[in-house]
Protein backbone atom coordinates (compact mmCIF):
# COMPACT_ATOMS: atom_id res chain seq x y z
CA UNK A 1 0.00 0.00 0.00
CA UNK A 2 1.27 3.26 -1.15
CA UNK A 3 1.88 5.18 2.79
CA UNK A 4 2.17 9.09 1.16
CA UNK A 5 1.35 11.96 -0.51
CA UNK A 6 3.23 14.72 -1.53
CA UNK A 7 0.70 17.74 -1.75
CA UNK A 8 1.68 21.12 -3.41
CA UNK A 9 -0.91 24.23 -3.78
CA UNK A 10 0.84 26.39 -6.65
CA UNK A 11 0.29 29.60 -7.91
CA UNK A 12 3.58 30.00 -10.12
CA UNK A 13 3.65 30.14 -13.61
CA UNK A 14 4.45 26.42 -15.67
CA UNK A 15 8.12 28.70 -15.86
CA UNK A 16 8.47 29.46 -12.10
CA UNK A 17 6.94 25.97 -10.85
CA UNK A 18 8.31 23.40 -13.31
CA UNK A 19 11.66 22.24 -11.76
CA UNK A 20 9.44 21.65 -8.63
CA UNK A 21 6.62 20.00 -10.09
CA UNK A 22 9.26 17.85 -11.81
CA UNK A 23 11.33 16.96 -8.92
CA UNK A 24 8.19 15.67 -7.04
CA UNK A 25 7.04 13.80 -9.78
CA UNK A 26 10.32 11.91 -9.64
CA UNK A 27 10.29 11.31 -6.26
CA UNK A 28 6.65 9.64 -6.54
CA UNK A 29 7.73 7.76 -9.45
CA UNK A 30 11.17 6.82 -6.93
CA UNK A 31 9.68 6.77 -3.75
CA UNK A 32 6.40 4.54 -4.63
CA UNK A 33 3.91 7.64 -3.47
CA UNK A 34 1.33 9.95 -4.68
CA UNK A 35 1.72 13.48 -5.84
CA UNK A 36 -1.44 15.81 -5.77
CA UNK A 37 -0.81 19.62 -7.53
CA UNK A 38 -3.63 21.84 -7.10
CA UNK A 39 -2.75 24.84 -9.55
CA UNK A 40 -4.57 28.04 -9.17
CA UNK A 41 -2.23 29.92 -11.47
CA UNK A 42 -4.34 29.88 -14.36
CA UNK A 43 -1.43 29.13 -17.09
CA UNK A 44 -2.60 27.06 -19.77
CA UNK A 45 1.28 25.90 -20.54
CA UNK A 46 1.44 24.43 -17.22
CA UNK A 47 -1.96 22.56 -17.15
CA UNK A 48 -1.15 21.20 -20.83
CA UNK A 49 1.89 19.81 -19.85
CA UNK A 50 1.03 18.46 -16.36
CA UNK A 51 -2.59 17.94 -16.35
CA UNK A 52 -2.04 14.26 -17.27
CA UNK A 53 1.43 13.32 -17.34
CA UNK A 54 1.40 10.61 -14.43
CA UNK A 55 -0.64 8.11 -13.22
CA UNK A 56 0.86 8.74 -9.74
CA UNK A 57 -0.55 12.47 -9.83
CA UNK A 58 -3.59 14.17 -9.07
CA UNK A 59 -4.23 17.44 -10.65
CA UNK A 60 -6.81 19.85 -9.96
CA UNK A 61 -7.76 23.01 -10.32
CA UNK A 62 -9.80 25.09 -8.06
CA UNK A 63 -12.45 28.01 -8.61
CA UNK A 64 -10.35 30.92 -7.85
CA UNK A 65 -6.81 31.96 -6.85
CA UNK A 66 -7.61 32.00 -3.12
CA UNK A 67 -4.20 30.61 -1.42
CA UNK A 68 -6.08 28.89 1.50
CA UNK A 69 -8.39 27.12 -0.68
CA UNK A 70 -5.25 26.24 -3.04
CA UNK A 71 -3.69 24.84 0.20
CA UNK A 72 -6.95 23.17 1.32
CA UNK A 73 -8.28 21.32 -2.25
CA UNK A 74 -4.72 19.88 -2.44
CA UNK A 75 -5.22 18.66 1.04
CA UNK A 76 -8.55 17.07 0.76
CA UNK A 77 -7.12 14.64 -1.96
CA UNK A 78 -4.88 12.82 -0.01
CA UNK A 79 -6.00 9.29 0.98
CA UNK A 80 -2.34 8.11 2.46
CA UNK A 81 -1.83 7.63 5.83
CA UNK A 82 0.53 10.15 5.26
CA UNK A 83 1.33 13.36 3.70
CA UNK A 84 4.16 15.95 2.91
CA UNK A 85 3.46 19.76 2.09
CA UNK A 86 5.95 20.89 -0.62
CA UNK A 87 6.08 24.61 -1.82
CA UNK A 88 6.10 25.31 -5.65
CA UNK A 89 9.57 27.23 -5.49
CA UNK A 90 11.36 24.28 -3.86
CA UNK A 91 12.74 20.63 -4.64
CA UNK A 92 12.50 17.02 -3.34
CA UNK A 93 15.08 14.07 -4.11
CA UNK A 94 15.54 10.37 -3.10
CA UNK A 95 18.97 9.99 -2.34
CA UNK A 96 20.75 6.43 -3.32
CA UNK A 97 22.43 4.63 -0.80
CA UNK A 98 20.68 5.92 2.19
CA UNK A 99 18.81 4.00 4.56
CA UNK A 100 14.56 4.64 4.24
CA UNK A 101 12.00 4.62 6.66
CA UNK A 102 9.06 2.06 6.43
CA UNK A 103 6.61 4.26 7.37
CA UNK A 104 4.39 1.92 8.27
CA UNK A 105 6.30 0.87 11.00
CA UNK A 106 6.65 4.04 12.89
CA UNK A 107 5.86 4.14 16.56
CA UNK A 108 2.28 5.75 17.23
CA UNK A 109 4.08 8.62 19.34
CA UNK A 110 5.81 9.63 16.05
CA UNK A 111 3.98 12.33 14.16
CA UNK A 112 6.46 12.92 11.52
CA UNK A 113 9.55 12.32 9.63
CA UNK A 114 12.05 15.21 8.68
CA UNK A 115 14.43 15.13 5.62
CA UNK A 116 17.61 16.53 4.95
CA UNK A 117 16.79 19.77 4.37
CA UNK A 118 18.74 22.06 2.26
CA UNK A 119 18.57 26.32 3.31
CA UNK A 120 18.78 27.82 -0.38
CA UNK A 121 19.15 30.88 -2.23
CA UNK A 122 19.44 31.61 -5.78
CA UNK A 123 22.25 34.05 -4.94
CA UNK A 124 24.62 32.04 -2.91
CA UNK A 125 23.41 28.22 -3.03
CA UNK A 126 23.23 26.22 -0.02
CA UNK A 127 23.69 28.54 3.18
CA UNK A 128 23.37 25.83 5.80
CA UNK A 129 21.87 21.77 5.79
CA UNK A 130 19.35 20.48 8.87
CA UNK A 131 19.12 17.07 9.76
CA UNK A 132 17.86 17.21 13.30
CA UNK A 133 15.12 15.27 15.09
CA UNK A 134 12.96 16.09 17.93
CA UNK A 135 13.20 13.20 20.04
CA UNK A 136 11.67 13.94 23.93
CA UNK A 137 9.27 11.99 25.16
CA UNK A 138 7.19 14.95 26.81
CA UNK A 139 5.23 17.34 24.75
CA UNK A 140 6.48 20.76 26.52
CA UNK A 141 10.10 19.32 26.47
CA UNK A 142 9.50 18.41 22.83
CA UNK A 143 8.79 22.57 22.04
CA UNK A 144 11.57 23.34 24.07
CA UNK A 145 14.34 21.10 21.95
CA UNK A 146 12.32 22.24 18.70
CA UNK A 147 12.81 26.31 20.07
CA UNK A 148 16.48 25.63 20.65
CA UNK A 149 17.42 23.77 17.58
CA UNK A 150 15.87 25.83 14.74
CA UNK A 151 17.95 28.25 12.90
CA UNK A 152 15.22 31.23 12.35
CA UNK A 153 13.24 29.28 9.85
CA UNK A 154 10.51 26.62 9.97
CA UNK A 155 11.70 24.33 7.42
CA UNK A 156 10.47 21.45 9.56
CA UNK A 157 6.98 22.28 8.32
CA UNK A 158 7.97 20.94 5.17
CA UNK A 159 8.11 16.61 6.76
CA UNK A 160 6.29 13.79 6.48
CA UNK A 161 3.09 13.90 8.42
CA UNK A 162 0.58 11.31 9.76
CA UNK A 163 -2.49 12.69 7.52
CA UNK A 164 -5.04 13.00 10.07
CA UNK A 165 -3.67 15.42 12.78
CA UNK A 166 -2.41 17.44 9.90
CA UNK A 167 -5.16 17.68 8.00
CA UNK A 168 -7.57 18.01 11.14
CA UNK A 169 -5.42 20.98 12.31
CA UNK A 170 -5.42 22.57 9.23
CA UNK A 171 -9.13 22.54 8.75
CA UNK A 172 -9.95 24.05 12.30
CA UNK A 173 -7.16 26.95 11.50
CA UNK A 174 -9.31 27.68 7.82
CA UNK A 175 -12.22 27.46 9.84
CA UNK A 176 -12.00 29.23 13.19
CA UNK A 177 -8.83 30.98 12.94
CA UNK A 178 -9.94 35.00 13.99
CA UNK A 179 -6.93 36.11 10.99
CA UNK A 180 -6.16 32.94 9.10
CA UNK A 181 -2.91 34.62 8.54
CA UNK A 182 -0.04 33.64 6.72
CA UNK A 183 2.16 33.98 9.66
CA UNK A 184 0.58 31.39 11.62
CA UNK A 185 2.93 28.69 10.18
CA UNK A 186 5.41 28.31 12.82
CA UNK A 187 2.40 28.08 15.50
CA UNK A 188 0.65 24.67 13.18
CA UNK A 189 4.30 23.18 13.53
CA UNK A 190 4.65 24.00 17.22
CA UNK A 191 0.90 22.11 17.58
CA UNK A 192 2.21 19.16 15.61
CA UNK A 193 5.71 19.24 17.32
CA UNK A 194 3.97 18.67 20.47
CA UNK A 195 1.78 16.17 19.61
CA UNK A 196 4.79 13.23 18.65
CA UNK A 197 8.21 12.83 18.18
CA UNK A 198 9.64 13.84 14.93
CA UNK A 199 12.71 11.75 13.35
CA UNK A 200 15.25 12.15 10.80
CA UNK A 201 14.67 10.81 7.42
CA UNK A 202 18.31 10.69 5.78
CA UNK A 203 17.04 9.56 2.16
CA UNK A 204 15.08 12.49 1.60
CA UNK A 205 16.27 15.69 0.26
CA UNK A 206 14.78 18.77 0.52
CA UNK A 207 15.49 21.91 -0.81
CA UNK A 208 13.85 24.59 1.08
CA UNK A 209 13.95 28.28 -1.03
CA UNK A 210 14.27 31.33 0.98
CA UNK A 211 13.45 33.51 -1.20
CA UNK A 212 11.58 36.83 0.10
CA UNK A 213 12.73 35.68 3.19
CA UNK A 214 16.96 35.35 2.60
CA UNK A 215 17.27 39.07 2.75
CA UNK A 216 16.94 42.14 5.84
CA UNK A 217 14.84 44.69 4.05
CA UNK A 218 12.98 41.93 2.21
CA UNK A 219 11.97 39.93 5.24
CA UNK A 220 10.78 42.85 7.09
CA UNK A 221 8.53 43.57 4.50
CA UNK A 222 7.19 40.30 3.92
CA UNK A 223 6.63 40.24 7.71
CA UNK A 224 4.66 43.47 8.00
CA UNK A 225 2.51 42.40 4.65
CA UNK A 226 1.29 39.32 6.19
CA UNK A 227 0.07 41.21 9.13
CA UNK A 228 -1.64 43.74 7.03
CA UNK A 229 -3.56 41.06 4.75
CA UNK A 230 -5.39 39.80 7.85
CA UNK A 231 -6.56 43.56 8.83
CA UNK A 232 -3.63 43.66 12.01
CA UNK A 233 -2.20 47.11 12.71
CA UNK A 234 1.42 47.79 11.68
CA UNK A 235 2.75 47.19 14.98
CA UNK A 236 1.94 43.41 14.88
CA UNK A 237 5.34 42.47 14.70
CA UNK A 238 6.00 43.52 18.10
CA UNK A 239 3.26 41.59 18.86
CA UNK A 240 4.65 38.61 17.18
CA UNK A 241 5.51 36.06 20.27
CA UNK A 242 2.09 36.96 22.00
CA UNK A 243 0.00 35.99 18.96
CA UNK A 244 1.99 32.72 18.48
CA UNK A 245 1.37 32.40 22.45
CA UNK A 246 -2.55 32.48 21.99
CA UNK A 247 -2.30 30.28 18.81
CA UNK A 248 -0.30 27.76 19.92
CA UNK A 249 -2.55 27.48 23.22
CA UNK A 250 -6.07 27.25 21.26
CA UNK A 251 -4.23 24.49 18.83
CA UNK A 252 -3.40 22.73 21.96
CA UNK A 253 -6.96 22.91 22.60
CA UNK A 254 -7.52 20.41 19.75
CA UNK A 255 -9.48 17.11 21.19
CA UNK A 256 -7.99 15.62 17.97
CA UNK A 257 -4.58 15.87 19.18
CA UNK A 258 -3.12 12.91 20.18
CA UNK A 259 -2.07 13.91 23.64
CA UNK A 260 -2.88 12.70 27.20
CA UNK A 261 -4.25 15.50 29.37
CA UNK A 262 -0.94 15.65 31.37
CA UNK A 263 0.98 15.76 28.15
CA UNK A 264 -1.27 19.12 26.87
CA UNK A 265 -0.58 20.79 30.49
CA UNK A 266 2.87 20.36 29.92
CA UNK A 267 2.76 21.69 26.19
CA UNK A 268 0.80 24.34 27.45
CA UNK A 269 3.08 25.56 30.03
CA UNK A 270 5.95 25.23 28.19
CA UNK A 271 4.42 27.34 24.99
CA UNK A 272 3.79 30.06 27.95
CA UNK A 273 6.91 29.97 29.10
CA UNK A 274 8.81 30.08 25.45
CA UNK A 275 6.12 32.23 23.40
CA UNK A 276 4.86 34.56 25.96
CA UNK A 277 7.80 34.81 27.96
CA UNK A 278 9.66 36.01 24.80
CA UNK A 279 6.85 38.71 24.08
CA UNK A 280 7.32 39.73 28.09
CA UNK A 281 11.19 40.54 27.81
CA UNK A 282 10.69 42.30 24.34
CA UNK A 283 8.35 44.66 26.41
CA UNK A 284 9.92 45.28 29.43
CA UNK A 285 13.52 45.81 27.24
CA UNK A 286 11.81 48.14 24.34
CA UNK A 287 8.95 49.55 26.27
CA UNK A 288 8.89 52.56 23.69
CA UNK A 289 7.67 50.49 21.03
CA UNK A 290 4.29 50.12 23.09
CA UNK A 291 1.51 51.84 24.21
CA UNK A 292 2.12 52.90 27.51
CA UNK A 293 -0.29 51.05 29.56
CA UNK A 294 1.64 47.58 27.73
CA UNK A 295 4.61 47.57 30.34
CA UNK A 296 2.24 47.29 33.26
CA UNK A 297 -0.46 44.96 31.82
CA UNK A 298 2.86 42.97 31.25
CA UNK A 299 4.19 42.59 34.06
CA UNK A 300 0.61 41.71 35.53
CA UNK A 301 0.67 38.50 33.57
CA UNK A 302 4.47 37.54 34.61
CA UNK A 303 3.31 37.38 38.10
CA UNK A 304 0.37 35.05 37.17
CA UNK A 305 0.69 31.53 37.71
CA UNK A 306 -2.72 30.01 36.39
CA UNK A 307 -2.55 30.20 32.74
CA UNK A 308 -6.10 30.41 31.71
CA UNK A 309 -6.21 33.42 33.36
CA UNK A 310 -2.74 34.31 31.56
CA UNK A 311 -4.93 33.62 28.64
CA UNK A 312 -7.75 36.35 29.19
CA UNK A 313 -5.00 38.91 30.54
CA UNK A 314 -3.82 38.55 27.18
CA UNK A 315 -6.95 38.77 24.92
CA UNK A 316 -7.06 43.47 25.58
CA UNK A 317 -3.76 43.34 24.26
CA UNK A 318 -4.48 41.62 20.89
CA UNK A 319 -7.27 43.97 20.96
CA UNK A 320 -4.79 46.86 20.26
CA UNK A 321 -4.22 45.00 16.63
CA UNK A 322 -7.74 44.89 15.05
CA UNK A 323 -10.96 45.87 17.59
CA UNK A 324 -12.72 42.56 18.83
CA UNK A 325 -9.45 40.23 18.10
CA UNK A 326 -9.69 39.06 21.76
CA UNK A 327 -13.49 38.01 21.19
CA UNK A 328 -12.56 35.88 18.18
CA UNK A 329 -10.14 34.24 20.09
CA UNK A 330 -12.71 32.80 22.63
CA UNK A 331 -14.47 31.85 19.93
CA UNK A 332 -11.34 30.04 18.36
CA UNK A 333 -10.51 28.33 21.24
CA UNK A 334 -13.87 27.01 21.99
CA UNK A 335 -13.97 25.50 19.00
CA UNK A 336 -10.62 23.63 19.15
CA UNK A 337 -11.74 22.08 22.49
CA UNK A 338 -15.12 20.99 20.90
Amino acid sequence: MTQLSIFMPSNRSFKASRSAIESALRYAEKADCRFILSDNSGDPEKRRQFEHCSARMTYVVPPNDDALLNHMTALAQVETPFLMPMGDDDEIYLLDGEPRTDLAELAPDVIALRPRTHIWTVEKGVLQTERFAILSADAGDRLLEYNDKTQGNNSIYYSLYRTEPFRDLSRLFVDHHPTRGGYCDWSLSFALIASGRVLYDPATLYRYDLGRWAKGQSLTDTKALLYRQVGLRDEAEHYAALLRYIDVDCFLEANFLPLTPAMRQSAKAMNARIALGTFLRKVMAEPQRYDADVPGIAEAIGRTTDLSAVFAQCLPLVDRLSPGLGDRYVRFRRAASN
